[in-house]
């Protein structure tokens, strides 16, 4: 590689020590991330191997999470540790998309194993690093830097050379090399359909390789045969002479020209063995492939955000169970809730007993004591790599029933209120009720007078069906009323004590 390329990848390296290091202990904190898994697919094992990733960039822009330019972006082999081992990487774009092109060097990978890589991000100021060195192998130049032959030439027209790529390459920049320093059009055609690919004004100094990059790279293909010209205006001079050389990934055709044209039109007139006007590009391949490719998978991103404690803790009492209910948090990273029992009103110590999966707000706490009080609490948790966990959420006490119980999982489409059986009873009865939806629900039983004798449920019940087992070893013979009230929902039934 020629003298130009090697100041390139110097500049490149002085370039990456200046900048920060990818590390919490230098006060940069990365604010979000994307876990990666990378699979290799091949029977052979990668080493520092380009892949291809299709990143979303456009949702995690959306959320805030990212900027715009994609600076912030930072891969790294290792999670939230200090000092992050970071990766190369290289970002063909576009940004701000659902389909933005990142490559990124993966150190290493045993045949058909994988591994976790993950993408970091958040910090607005922090200078960009992708570069194409860092994630493919590149920058190459098209002709080798050839400097050889004279100026002169003629005005008004195009130079340039056919050739033919080996392997498949990525064109990120377009140069020339030509003796009057004038800003001129570097135009790279397909030589088949004559189109034109890329169009680019690149400036700079006479008697040097001057590049700029373009706005858009582009692939050009194995075995597919291309132009690559630079434009002379009127005044404008060029270099020429006896020459083939051409970049390593590349087959030589012949020297294309033409004479009284536009930068626009396609040059037909041919010399073998020349180059003419010199233009130039970089390009680059990817680093040390493996067939079949690798492939990436994606997991939902996090940010560095605690959590907010779940809010609305609520618990309705069953036969030996209890559900608990609480409002869904709103943090998009959200990935589970931990669920904490105790029997003191003391979150310090409670057991954790169970998770439940985001957004999945309902738990059953089973195996429970009829009449012991129990305590619960939740905790938010969410995907980042290293979890951060919300505080307890404020307590919700349960006492599961006593004498009440319900009957299977079925939720009743209205309230009822059945009659009692047995009836006449000596001295227990079964009384049974439906609730179709999350009510308080009060039973009394009055005597005939209407004096209220016992206050048989008074809670909040959930959905179901439901019996109670009523004693009336306190209550004389006689008649008596059982009435409900759930809601808007009031019955009331007789029943008949006989001792």
């Amino acid at each position: 590689m020629k003298r130009l390329v090697r100041l390139f990848f110097i500049l490149v390296v002085v370039l990456s020590c200046t900048l920060p290091s990818f590390s919490q202990t230098d006060g940069i904190e990365y604010s979000a991330q994307l876990p990666i898994r990378i699979k290799n697919n091949s029977a052979s094992p990668m080493s520092n191997t380009s892949v291809r990733l299709v990143v979303n960039t456009q949702a995690l822009i959306t959320l805030g999470l990212m900027q715009p330019d994609g600076d912030d972006i930072r891969f790294a082999a290792n999670c939230g540790l200090e000092p992050l081992s970071t990766l190369g990487y290289y970002i063909e774009g576009p940004m701000n998309s659902a389909n933005t092109v990142i490559w990124v060097k993966v150190p290493s990978i045993p045949a058909n194993d994988s591994t976790l890589v993950y993408m970091y991000f958040g910090v607005p100021s922090v200078s960009g690093v992708s570069s194409p060195s860092n994630g493919l192998n590149g920058p190459h130049s098209s002709t080798d830097s050839v400097a050889s032959g004279a100026p002169g030439g003629v005005t008004n027209s195009q130079r340039g050379f056919r050739f033919t790529p080996n392997t498949d390459i990525l064109v990120t920049h377009f140069g020339k090399y030509e003796p009057t320093g004038t800003t001129r059009y570097v135009t790279l055609f397909d030589q088949t359909t004559q189109a034109i690919l890329r169009q680019k004004q690149v400036s700079g100094p006479s008697a040097q390789y001057s590049y700029d990059t373009l706005g858009a790279p582009i692939w050009l293909t194995t075995g597919t045969q291309y132009q690559i010209q630079v434009y002379q205006g009127a005044g404008d001079g060029y270099y020429f002479g006896t020459s083939s050389q051409i970049g390593q990934h590349l087959t030589y055709g012949d020297m294309k020209y033409c004479n009284s044209c536009t930068q626009n039109t396609f040059p037909t007139s041919t010399l073998s063995g020349y180059h003419y006007g010199y233009p130039d590009f970089w390009y680059s391949i990817p680093s040390n492939p493996v067939t079949p490719a690798p492939t990436a998978t994606f997991f939902p991103p996090a940010d560095t955000v605690t959590p907010t404690a779940p809010a609305n803790l609520t618990g309705l009492p069953g036969n030996t169970t209890a559900q608990l209910r609480w409002n869904k948090n709103t943090q998009f990273d959200v990935w589970k809730y931990f669920v904490y029992r105790g029997t003191t009103n003391n979150p310090l110590s409670a057991n954790l007993i169970d998770s439940t999966a985001h957004p999945d707000t309902v738990y059953n706490a089973t195996g429970l004591v009829n009449g012991t009080t129990y305590y619960f609490w939740v905790k938010a948790v969410d995907r980042f790599c290293q979890r951060r966990i919300s505080a307890f959420s404020t307590a919700a006490a349960v006492t599961p029933l006593v004498g009440l119980q319900a009957n299977g999982s079925e939720t009743p489409k209205v309230f009822a209120l059945y009659q009692n059986f047995p009836n006449p009873f000596n001295p227990n009865t079964n009384i049974q009720f439906d609730i179709p939806k999350v009510t308080l629900t009060r039973i009394t039983v009055y005597d005939i007078l209407g004096k209220e004798v016992d206050l048989v449920v008074n809670q909040v019940l959930a959905p179901g069906k439901y019996n109670y087992d009523f004693d009336a070893s306190n209550l004389s013979s006689g008649i008596y009323f059982y009435k409900i009230e759930a809601g808007n929902f009031i019955e009331k039934k007789k029943m008949i004590v006989v001792k």
